[in-house]
């Protein structure tokens, strides 16, 4: 049997057919019109005189657009990185505040929810009123598959507008954004839909994975509490799952917001640093290097850096949130090669403050990580991220496509009700003494350093 896997994420669109494990990729685009094209396209050539038996959607979160009456898009796709709102926002902490809206919504105030987008609209143009329904992305590609709207629960928890404990909209915060025009919510684990139209035969099964950090997180086996996931791209999202939904406000204070799992049963705390594969990425064209010469420097493993870097160019999102770190991505360096060392060492240690705080506040035992996304192809920098857990349990998924393997693993398993086999890690192993030193004055300098800061 076959099945496929569309992520839509934020930098690329990618189907993958499991088992095969055939990859395909495209930029996403702006345009809402053009992402659904560019979907179709993938799926028409991925699959092309091959039987596909269900098919699983995953992709980012906090991205949408309306749709007027004919269920066309009356804007480009509108994202987590535009964030127009910023003013509502504002207004959403007088009108309800940002405790109020974490114990009901399990979010941080922030203009990257949709519920300010609407307002945005709302107060800026006419679009609201011309609104049939708003669409996140991924729901977009289901729909032209099925005809079906919907929205999986671990993308209707990013709205802004979900009450998380009864997995209802929140009139009040509908009310509010002024948008209640909503498609229905998918609940985790069940088929949405079947395909009606597009490239392939109709009534074959669809499944809403959900959010593609968390599915890919689910992919990679992290699927009970004590294991942690470190999803690795342009940004970085520390996911810890929970043996039920936490909403303690100290969450929210430190940065973390709180929500209902890939499979809708168990809980997790998410914390995210924007700059993570972004930021190295920027420093590498500062130097004129590339990764080839990364990996060169990064591949002599011994003790962490003695010099601490920030690695914050704007703000700390997580934990104790502080936005004057200011890390300059274009300042000169004696030696870019020790800089780079000592960014990935910062950016290995900043990934264990995350997931140590997580972990403290779920009151969870901190037992194992597993690491996937592009990065995770640099031994250098996965070795270090070992030596900056603190001895635990490391392994790191490889390829691109986990969150898009992850969506064909969960459509098999919707479908076949057979619990499928998660994607092989590669465990990471240190040595003893050398992860005693990171664990010890390596860890104790950054976390001085850092918090010092502000």
């Amino acid at each position: 049997m076959t099945y496929l896997g569309i992520d839509v994420g934020t930098t690329n669109t990618k189907a993958c057919l499991f088992p095969q494990g055939r990859i395909l990729t495209t930029p996403t685009p702006r345009s809402a019109t053009e992402l659904v094209a560019d979907a179709l396209r993938l799926v028409a050539e991925i699959t092309d005189g091959q039987r596909v038996d269900a098919v699983g959607i995953a992709g980012m979160a906090e991205t949408g657009a309306p749709l007027d009456a004919g269920l066309a898009p009356l804007t480009d796709l509108i994202t987590w990185q535009d964030q127009p709102g910023v003013q509502q926002a504002a207004q959403l902490e007088s009108a309800v505040g940002p405790r109020e809206l974490f114990a009901r919504t399990g979010l941080r105030l922030s203009p990257k929810l949709p519920v300010t987008t609407w307002r945005w609209l709302g107060d800026t143009t006419d679009v609201l009123n011309r609104t049939r329904l708003w669409a996140g992305a991924p729901d977009l590609v289901l729909a032209a598959l099925t005809g079906t709207s919907a929205t999986h629960l671990t993308h209707a928890q990013r709205y802004g507008v979900l009450d998380l404990r009864k997995r209802q909209w929140d009139a009040e915060l509908l009310a509010w954004g002024g948008l209640d025009r909503l498609p229905a919510i998918a609940e985790p684990m069940t088929v949405t839909a079947h395909t009606t139209t597009g490239p392939l035969p109709s009534g074959v099964p669809v499944v809403l994975c959900g959010h593609d950090h968390l599915v890919g997180a689910w992919a990679a086996g992290v699927r009970e509490p004590g294991q942690v996931a470190d999803s690795l791209g342009t940004s970085e999202a520390v996911i810890t799952p929970s043996p039920e939904l936490v909403l303690d406000d100290e969450l929210r204070r430190q940065g973390i917001s709180s929500g209902w799992y890939a499979d809708g049963r168990l809980g997790c705390a998410v914390s995210g640093n924007g700059a993570a594969g972004g930021l190295v990425q920027q420093r590498l064209a500062y130097f004129g290097r590339d990764y080839d010469w990364l990996a060169a420097v990064l591949a002599p493993i011994g003790p962490a850096s003695d010099q601490v870097i920030a690695p914050y160019p704007n703000g700390r999102q997580a934990p104790a949130p502080d936005p004057t770190p200011r890390y300059d991505v274009r300042g000169p360096a004696a030696d870019p090669a020790a800089e780079m060392r000592a960014l990935v060492d910062a950016l290995s240690f900043h990934a264990r403050w995350m997931a140590e705080e997580q972990t403290r506040l779920l009151g969870i035992e901190w037992r194992s990580t597993v690491a996937f996304g592009g990065p995770a192809r640099l031994d250098g920098w996965m070795a270090r991220k070992a030596l900056a857990g603190g001895e635990r349990g490391f392994a790191v998924v490889p390829g691109e496509a986990t969150a898009a393997a992850g969506a064909a693993l969960m459509a098999a398993e919707v479908v076949t009700g057979t619990p499928s086999v998660p994607l092989g890690g590669r465990p990471v192993r240190s040595s003893p003494q050398l992860a005693r030193q990171w664990d010890g004055p390596g860890w104790h300098r950054f976390h001085k350093v850092v918090t010092a800061i502000g």
